[in-house]
């Protein structure tokens, strides 16, 4: 039973005034639809359902269908906010007014109240006992049910959000190819200047090499923030696998591995990426496991999959090398990234247990097998990739499309770290075409020095005698 008033808030003091940061609003050339596009699509599921209204309490699905945004939250760019969306209008509840051209630009089509204003609101929605309100029971806090009556008609279903969301339309994909060029060019730029002061024998620590990396991402036109705090871990600290804050103290030490998670807010997308490199030369140990790692991303990569595959069967995809030598990792092969939103989204995700949400083209998920070892460190490799149609395969037998994964990310792995043996000839033909992506589309954004760092970065020996797959 809710306890009223809240036993925290009795005790809490001195607490920090909420946060309320300005709200900005995104243009239809970031976005690719329009507010009253969307708000349309959302009341045409209403009809379909049989509601009369929608409440959305999750931040980034008011922000996405609202196209504005905030930095109430921190490396997130939405909002406190809840909305309210009903067949003729929308109602958001916001803790500051969007600034008066805002509004006007959507043309009335949401109006602004308090955040304070919305219990009442609420509470007016359930003076009608035959209104059908939808509620995501994954998506609603408990506090908003409360403010409706125990007899009210509920229409309870995943938010019609969440699907139009994960999938990106052309301009949210287009967006994002650039902010990872972006990306990219930042960090590879990063990773060169760290081979270059380490070779010049300077002490560099954790912190030092997290700023550093976000100064370079900083450096990128239409950069807005990263988003979230850079892991830059070294040596054993790799194996802490949401490594928190870099230390000044902990210096990159030779013989070491660095594994860097990193990703940034630009231009209308979100970027999540991660690299682990050799700080000096690796052992043999570092490389056998850094290349079962690298061989269980490519088999993923490179996975073609009939539509209504879920992601647990291709977790177990990207798993089975690891398996079949005694490894495993402790987290999900992959999540869902947002449009200029959360690093993290869904519906869909790659993981061992509840994952049964079909992958579809147009939604943008991660891979990012690993290895932890306490006292020892972590290997992680992570791009993000955009699911599309294949039609290079024979028709399915169920007359499904066939699927398959397009990199976003565009940087290349530590060469060094590769035991070459261990590839098979259609491993070593992905990561061979791969960096040959990565060259073309990255080097015009590099000057002369660091297009050099990264030629030889993408240069692959002879192939080895082909190995069993």
């Amino acid at each position: 039973m809710p306890l009223t008033p809240n036993l925290v808030d009795e005790v809490w003091e001195e607490r920090p005034a909420p946060p309320a940061q300005p709200i900005y609003a995104l243009p239809d050339t970031l976005t690719g639809r329009s507010v009253a596009d969307k708000l349309a699509a959302v009341r045409e599921q209403l009809h379909e359902a049989g509601a009369q209204a929608l409440i959305l309490t999750k931040l980034d699905e008011i922000a996405w269908l609202t196209n504005l945004r905030g930095s109430d939250i921190a490396y997130n760019p939405v909002f406190e906010a809840y909305l309210i969306v009903e067949l003729e209008t929308a109602t958001c509840f916001t803790r500051v007014s969007p600034p008066s051209e805002v509004q006007h630009a959507l043309h009335g089509l949401i109006r602004f109240l308090p955040y304070d204003a919305y219990g009442d609101a609420v509470r007016q929605l359930g003076s009608d006992l035959q209104r059908t309100v939808w509620l995501d029971p994954a998506g609603t806090t408990m506090g908003t049910r409360l403010l409706l009556p125990e007899a009210q008609r509920l229409h309870l279903a995943r938010s019609p959000v969440v699907l139009q969301k994960a999938i990106k339309n052309a301009v949210e994909i287009a967006c994002s190819r650039e902010a990872h060029k972006r990306a990219a060019a930042a960090k590879i730029r990063s990773l060169a200047e760290l081979e270059r002061r380490l070779a010049a024998g300077e002490r560099v620590t954790e912190r030092a090499y997290a700023e550093l990396l976000h100064a370079e991402y900083a450096r990128e036109a239409g950069f807005c923030d990263l988003s979230f705090p850079i892991i830059a871990a070294a040596g054993a600290n790799g194996a802490i696998v949401h490594y928190s804050e870099a230390s000044p103290e902990v210096e990159l030490r030779p013989g070491e591995l660095l594994l860097v998670d990193s990703g940034i807010q630009l231009g209308g997308a979100t970027t999540d990426d991660t690299r682990t490199v050799s700080l000096g030369t690796p052992t043999p140990r570092q490389r056998e496991l850094y290349t079962l790692v690298l061989r269980s991303h490519i088999r993923l990569a490179s996975q073609r999959f009939p539509e209504g595959t879920s992601g647990h069967v291709l977790d177990g995809v990207a798993r089975t090398l690891l398996w079949n030598a005694g490894l495993d990792y402790g987290h999900g092969t992959g999540h869902g990234v947002g449009a200029f939103l959360n690093v993290h989204e869904g519906p869909q995700r790659l993981a061992t247990r509840g994952s049964e949400e079909p992958l579809q083209a147009g939604m943008i998920v991660s891979n990012e097998p690993g290895y932890y070892e306490e006292g020892w460190g972590g290997i992680r490799l992570e791009n993000l990739y955009l699911v599309t149609y294949d039609d290079t395969l024979p028709p399915h037998p169920g007359g499904k499309r066939w699927l398959r994964f397009d990199p976003l990310t565009l940087i290349p792995f530590d060469k060094r770290l590769i035991d070459w043996p261990q590839l098979s000839a259609a491993e070593y033909a992905w990561l061979a075409q791969y960096h040959r992506q990565v060259l073309e589309v990255i080097s015009p954004l590099l000057d002369p020095p660091t297009q050099a760092w990264l030629r030889d970065a993408c240069t692959l020996p002879p192939p080895e005698p082909a190995a069993s797959p």
